[in-house]
């Protein structure tokens, strides 16, 4: 076995897609090695190592990322043009030592079984092996324009997206040959030799990644660093693949959704503030028929072609028809001052007889309405009170994609006013010029009226501007008349109507977004033209259903239910003037067409999603260009979860193993991950995580570490016995339990010279902050709680040292936001914190052999004897103390392993054995659910056990001294009749008086007095 402390150790190096494979000695003729690269490539094996540094790692008590150095292995540069002469091998310096190479004509993604490329590839023999970025996939056979693939991430590499980029000037490559190996996966393998040249079976000594490009010396040797794999923490995840940026020069309007431009038009007089009408005395004047002649009734100064603006065709209100009231443009005429009167003459003709001097119509009217004027009531002055206003509105598209801005001008033209006549009319009209950045208004009559244009940010601001008229200004069409659009329908945010220090808008719900702007149109004058401060050239403007864009993200053609899709968006908030980041939720992606072409994709966004935190976004003249990105975002999702999802996903689809369900991530497989060790530490957080983590830059190693100390846990690698695989995991810091034990080391397992020592670790914490509630758009944490170990600050003079915990996944919306509330859900992390962290720790210090250490990792607990060493009491002399390895440092090709180990003297228990009866077959044998408790609840349970049975809602009724005669998967048989006759409840370890020495080692619970069982002190739970 490797673990021998005796014999010789030799070792094995595997690059990932490399076929050749590199080993310390004559490559044995028989291991438990894989021969095979790949189906039909065998490895090629080789000496060459000539020297392997030593294996060294750190970690901090209080928990995180566990620091490892890299380890060197040194290679022999034999010189003889050999194809497997490391010298060669790792000697290629990037691309241009590519003997064959192509570039790839289209993106290759994680699921593409056919390689396009721009070379023909025919003459070389297949299958073969070849590379495109730090993926090695096997091509079984060749076209004059592609590669067929049957196999993705050969040799342990990552199967990645391979993308063209920045429009078709970042190419992929292909080549025959690895050329960079920066990066790149590797393993170092490590097995025991024994005298006959046979080898054990080989244990994974690194799984981890070439730290850094291969370093050559004096020509003879060339040198690779390794790292473990939880160096790729360090990474930065942004998803350089899936990314896209909104569509210039279109919008898709979803006809619900800011699908609609409105805008007001109003006539109004400088000079009075109303019509004057005057009927002539010298015509004969009914009720039906009459006269009329126009004056300014101020200045007796005739008003020409007034009534121009006006059409007695138009709804008459007042219940003369199904309208609420009349047409703004409709002439009702009125005997009193007031801006609404009761009585008036409803006119359904008026023609122009002008013979003289006077401006004269003719004007016949229906008097049978219900209040309508009588003969004797038409008398001078008739009056039309000003202003007149109203409210017109046009759909710009419904499920349709249009050209922006452009789509404003064409739907003025064939929907906008051209008259004052017809529902349709107006008293103005508007276009945009020429270069998109100004509103030209102009009047659509000659009279001598001056007429406005108002346009307006949201619903709010134009009702609080409307409380000035004496009735709500209205919309009217075919069907009837309402009220202004809610801010929601119509479009505002792509049109910036603020001047000078107003607010830019990128919210309508926020409480200062409230601009009017009025245009003003003089008679005579032509046109009135308005700067807008800007218009997007593309935009989403909250609420709408979709998102047009440039490219793919990757997203299914179609929706599946409870299936969504988180994209980060990058933007520039003109307010803040700052980059900000928020967050959606898409369900699919769609082809976007115009005019038959296609021109872009449609993201469909999720219906329903709390958009609460979010606002629009566009892209604004020269400022940065919106950024769309798919990434990893949770909700409510469990600690252990969200590790493991960052940790496996590379683009979704489970490639990688259950976990791989974001598009972007640190793309490392299941099989080099202990899931259960992330599942187990994960379910003892209080809290769920909801953030973004990945996609948009983020840096994994700040979220991490604070996550794994909030968990009082270490993420580190760790070596299984079983399997010979090192694999990433999660392990508890403070589990000073014998139970947990990896390794026993006794006084003759030291190596005597130098002896153990003893030392004490001060790493002090008085103070624990925790920071939570997140708040990406600012770009800050909202709350912050702070606990203080006021012992430990008075027995240290005073002294406060604090560690920060920033949890952006944490969320107050969890637990509540008052004081108590926080107070209650971070008490027991920082209690457990302090009991770790405010006193000095005890650390021992100490050398055993590389063979015994080979199973150890960081965050390993031991069993430890020396008389050299103390614990916490006044005695000299540790017997079966437990440890947890801080720091080692394993010489592998050397003997000697230095180990530092913290005790914490806490002896901590464990939850004790439970399992759920799941059904009872016979009179003694039940089975159990085996996930209810743990992973596999049954491996609580062993032959010879003494457990107890709780009946569900009856558990002062148990069934004790049932004792275990055996246990087939999840079948346990008892000795005697077993007396159960309901399933759903719980076997349970018996009361501590009658537990095995094993089940004493776990938790039971302490009566008021802190004792258990009359005489044992309370536990503390780990």
């Amino acid at each position: 076995m490797i673990n021998s402390q005796n014999g010789r150790r030799v070792f094995a190096l595997e690059i990932g897609g490399l076929v050749y494979r590199y080993h310390s000695t004559t490559p044995p003729a028989s291991t438990n090695l894989d021969p095979t690269i790949t189906t039909g490539i065998n490895y090629i094996d080789k000496q060459g190592i000539l020297t392997i540094g030593s294996f060294s790692a750190s970690i901090d008590p209080s928990g995180g990322i566990g620091e490892y150095a890299s380890t060197t292995i040194t290679l022999a540069i034999d010189q003889r043009n050999d194809s497997s002469d490391p010298g060669i091998v790792f000697g290629r310096c990037g691309a241009r030592s590519a003997s064959t190479k192509a570039q790839l004509t289209t993106t290759f993604d994680r699921d593409d079984t056919t390689l396009n490329i721009d070379q023909n590839l025919t003459s070389l023999g297949f299958p073969r092996l070849v590379h495109v970025g730090a993926e090695t996939i096997r091509a079984s056979r060749a076209f004059s324009d592609r590669l067929i693939i049957d196999r993705r991430g050969v040799g342990n590499t990552p199967i990645q997206n391979h993308s063209i980029d920045l429009e078709g000037s970042l190419v992929p490559e292909m080549t025959t040959e690895i050329t960079t190996f920066r990066g790149r996966r590797a393993k170092l393998y490590g097995a025991h030799q024994f005298a006959d040249g046979t080898v054990s079976d080989y244990v994974e000594i690194i799984n981890g990644i070439i730290e850094s490009s291969p370093s050559v010396e004096n020509g003879q040797t060339i040198s690779l660093s390794l790292v473990p794999l939880t160096a790729l923490i360090d990474t930065s995840l942004s998803d350089k693949v899936n990314q896209t940026r909104l569509l210039q020069g279109y919008h898709y309007f979803d006809g619900e959704f800011g699908s609609a431009i409105e805008y007001a038009t109003e006539l109004n007089q400088d000079e009075s503030p109303r019509v004057y009408a005057f009927p002539v005395t010298s015509s004969t004047i009914t009720a039906n028929t009459y006269q009329v002649q126009l004056f300014n009734i101020d200045s007796f100064l005739q008003v020409d072609s007034s009534l121009l603006d006006f059409d007695a065709s138009l709804p008459k209100g007042n219940q003369a028809d199904t309208y609420s009231e009349a047409h703004p443009r409709y002439p009702r005429f009125q005997r009193t001052y007031d801006s609404i009167s009761v009585k008036a003459s409803y006119p359904t003709s008026i023609t122009d007889i002008t013979s003289s001097t006077y401006t004269t119509y003719q004007v016949y009217a229906d008097s049978s309405i219900s209040n309508s004027l009588t003969t004797s009531e038409i008398v001078s002055p008739l009056i039309i009170p000003l202003p007149r206003t109203e409210l017109k509105a046009h759909s710009l598209g419904d499920d349709e994609v249009k050209k922006w801005p452009n789509v404003l001008n064409e739907v003025m033209i064939s929907d906008g006013a051209s008259s004052a006549t017809g529902l349709n009319g107006a008293v103005a009209k508007w276009r945009l010029d020429q270069g998109n950045s100004r509103i030209v208004a102009s009047k659509t009559t000659s009279s001598s009226y001056p007429v406005s244009l108002y346009f307006w940010t949201t619903q709010n601001a134009w009702r609080e501007h409307a409380r000035q008229y004496a009735r709500r200004p209205k919309y009217f069409d075919d069907t009837g008349d309402r009220i202004e659009l809610d801010s929601l329908s119509r479009i505002s945010y792509p049109l910036d109507l603020g001047e000078g220090n107003d607010p830019y808008i990128e919210d309508f719900r926020e409480p200062d977004s409230s601009i009017v702007r009025r245009i003003q149109v003089n008679p005579g004058s032509g046109a009135t033209e308005f700067q807008l401060r800007d218009i997007a050239k593309a935009y989403y403007q909250l609420y709408e259903s979709t998102i047009l864009v440039e490219n793919s993200l990757g997203l299914p053609t179609s929706a599946t239910a409870n299936e969504y899709y988180w994209l980060t968006i990058r933007y520039y908030d003109r307010r803040t003037e700052q980059t900000r980041t928020q967050y959606l939720q898409a369900t699919h992606e769609t082809i976007a067409t115009y005019a038959g072409s296609n021109v872009g994709y449609k993201i469909h966004l999720r219906s329903g999603q709390d958009l609460s935190r979010n606002s629009s976004f566009g892209d604004w003249s020269d400022k940065e260009r919106v950024l769309i990105t798919r990434g990893g975002r949770f909700v409510g999702e469990k600690v252990g979860v969200v590790l493991l999802t960052l940790l496996e996903s590379g683009g979704g689809d489970q490639i990688n193993g259950t976990y791989d369900t974001l598009n972007v991530g640190l793309n490392i497989s299941s099989e080099h991950i202990d899931e259960e060790s992330f599942l187990r530490v994960g379910s003892t957080s209080p809290f769920m995580l909801s953030d973004q983590y990945a996609g948009d830059g983020t840096d994994l190693r700040s979220t991490f570490e604070s996550i794994m100390k909030m968990l009082g846990s270490a993420l580190v690698m760790k070596r299984d016995e079983t399997t010979g695989k090192s694999r990433i995991a999660l392990v508890p810091i403070g589990a000073e339990r014998s139970k947990a034990t990896d390794l026993t080391i006794n006084e003759v397992d030291w190596i005597a010279d130098p002896a153990p020592t003893w030392d004490i670790y001060e790493d002090i914490v008085t103070q624990i902050e925790f920071n939570y509630d997140y708040e990406p758009a600012e770009e800050k944490y909202e709350s912050t709680v702070l606990f203080n170990d006021q012992e430990a600050i008075n027995r240290y003079g005073g002294e406060r040292s604090k560690i920060s915990l920033d949890l952006p996944g944490v969320s107050s919306d969890q637990f509540g936001r008052a004081a108590g509330d926080s107070y209650d859900m971070f008490i027991g992390i920082a209690s457990r914190l302090f009991a770790l962290l405010a006193n000095p720790l005890r650390l021992w210090k100490g050398t055993i052999s590389t063979g015994s250490s080979i199973y150890l990792d960081l965050g390993s607990y031991v069993d430890v004897t020396s008389k050299h060493l103390r614990d916490y009491s006044d005695s000299y002399g540790v017997t079966n103390g437990i440890g947890m390895i801080r720091s080692i440092n394993q010489n592998l090709l050397d003997e000697g392993c230095d180990l530092e180990l913290i005790t914490t003297g806490l002896k901590p228990v464990a939850w004790n054995v439970s399992a759920t009866v799941a059904t009872i077959p016979t009179t003694t044998t039940i089975t159990i659910n085996n996930t209810d408790f743990g992973s596999n609840d049954i491996s609580f349970f062993k032959v010879g056990d003494i457990v107890s049975y709780l009946p569900k809602g009856d558990q002062d009724n148990a069934i004790t001294n049932l004792e275990i005669q055996s246990i087939n998967s999840t079948t346990i048989e008892f000795i005697t009749n077993h007396n159960i006759t309901t399933a759903g409840g719980t076997l349970e370890a018996p009361i501590y008086s009658s537990a095995s020495n094993d089940q004493k080692l776990d938790a039971y619970l302490a009566n008021s007095s802190n004792v258990i069982n009359s005489n044992v002190e309370a536990q503390k739970y780990s």
